[in-house]
């Protein structure tokens, strides 16, 4: 089973729920397997930090970068600007070919996307149709609960449910530490919007390393892992 890992906005939170998910995951026996092929971002000297951090969640190093992360650019800007200054392309054939021989040996595969769903990854290509090549992947939205939040989620299930993708899951994060008013306020006011067989669920502000520890995540996992069983 394949879950693509998707959000309203940049930094709601997908790296540090899908690594909160993944530790999950391994420790209820599924052989999970956690995947960033696109980013965009680094200091000099240092990996890019969404990469580090699902190494880290499935107990690898560095060396093993090769097996989270194909594409890596240094800029922070969207997929395409930062490919072309550093005279590459992302092409879909190819990063759809990754992504299945990276799944080999996994029965659930996160794989994380970059941004939202309308960011650039070439010309003429954006995450959604990243998403539209895996017809058989399921669907995670990440939702950043912030002032503007509910508008850009909106928005983002409006384009999931036009292509026939309908989250499975939806996770309002509190990203920004806004408080749980509003996370609350944010996850009703896009409750009646939502599919019948979407779960909403809410995550409250902690530190970044502890997110595994999150019963929402533990419930997430717990979740992905009979649904994946019963894929099996």
């Amino acid at each position: 089973m394949r879950v693509f890992i998707t959000a309203t906005d940049t930094d709601a939170g997908k790296t540090y729920v899908t690594a909160g998910l993944t530790r999950q995951l391994i420790g209820l026996g599924v052989r999970a397997r956690a995947l960033k092929p696109v980013c965009c971002g680094r200091k000099p000297g240092e990996p890019n930090a969404d990469v580090r951090a699902l190494l880290e969640a499935q107990g690898w190093d560095e060396a093993a970068t090769g097996r989270v992360n194909l594409h890596d650019f240094p800029d922070f800007s969207a997929p395409a600007a930062a490919a072309a200054r550093a005279g590459a392309r992302i092409g879909l054939d190819g990063l759809a070919r990754w992504c299945e021989g990276a799944a080999q040996g996994a029965s659930l595969t996160l794989i994380e996307g970059v941004g939202g769903l309308m960011v650039p990854l070439a010309r003429n290509l954006l995450v959604a149709d990243w998403l539209a090549a895996m017809s058989d992947a399921r669907v995670l939205l990440v939702a950043r609960a912030r002032l503007g939040g509910i508008n850009h989620a909106l928005l983002t299930l409006k384009a999931l449910e036009a292509m026939g993708r309908a989250p499975d899951w939806m996770v309002v994060n509190d990203a920004d530490g806004a408080g749980e008013a509003m996370v609350e306020g944010v996850a009703e006011a896009l409750r009646p919007f939502l599919h019948p067989e979407t779960r909403l669920l809410t995550l409250c502000h902690r530190p970044r390393t502890v997110y595994a520890a999150s019963k929402t995540v533990a419930e997430l996992a717990a979740d992905m892992a009979r649904r994946c069983e019963c894929a099996c």
